[in-house]
């Protein structure tokens, strides 16, 4: 188990500033915890969803250190306001303490601004285990106006959500080899 990183450190900064992290028991550990891919290419990450995602019609995004970003099966949709709202679903390749229990897998709800490139977290949840299950861990609503900066591969997910919405078209895989199980 490691310390939050750059994966889930806007969702573990967003619940600190909500006052999210009560002290609460750390979540049970789950029965047989994925072990992470051997190396970080196409082909390992593709294996290890799977045998560990059930990702019935979520199209993976992208992916780190940390894990797998999975985009939702409904795809994108633009708001009014001109917002881009999706959820973005993520699976670690291994858990991380978060201070109110240990996550394995998280889903948050997006509003992006394509034209400044930024994004807010309107909700998020974290869930005990793999594949949103388990205890959560943490759950919180955010503010379409508390817009941050992408970090690392969050740049990533957000190219794919501008690009979703600019052609029309859903959420491609960024993997030849990825699969559902």
């Amino acid at each position: 188990m490691r310390p939050a990183k750059p994966l889930l450190l806007s969702l573990a900064v967003a619940f600190a500033a909500a006052g999210a992290f009560a002290a609460t028991k750390p979540a049970p550990k789950a029965s047989a915890d994925p072990v992470p891919p051997a190396m970080l290419d196409d082909k390992s990450v593709a294996d290890w969803i799977g045998r560990y995602v059930k990702a019935e019609g979520w199209v993976l995004v992208n992916y780190d250190v940390e894990g797998v970003r999975l985009a939702t099966p409904e795809g994108v949709a633009l708001k009014s306001d001109g917002l881009v709202e999706t959820d973005i679903r993520h699976e670690l390749f291994e858990p991380i303490m978060l201070q109110s229990g240990t996550a394995r897998s998280g889903l948050a709800h997006w509003a992006v601004d394509c034209a400044h490139r930024q994004f807010a977290v309107l909700s998020s949840t974290a869930y005990a285990y793999n594949n949103l299950k388990g205890p959560v861990i943490v759950s919180r609503k955010g503010d379409r106006r508390l817009f941050q900066a992408p970090v690392a591969s969050e740049n990533d997910t957000l190219d794919a959500v501008c690009d979703a919405i600019k052609s029309g078209k859903r959420m491609q895989s960024t993997l030849k080899a990825a699969k559902s199980t």
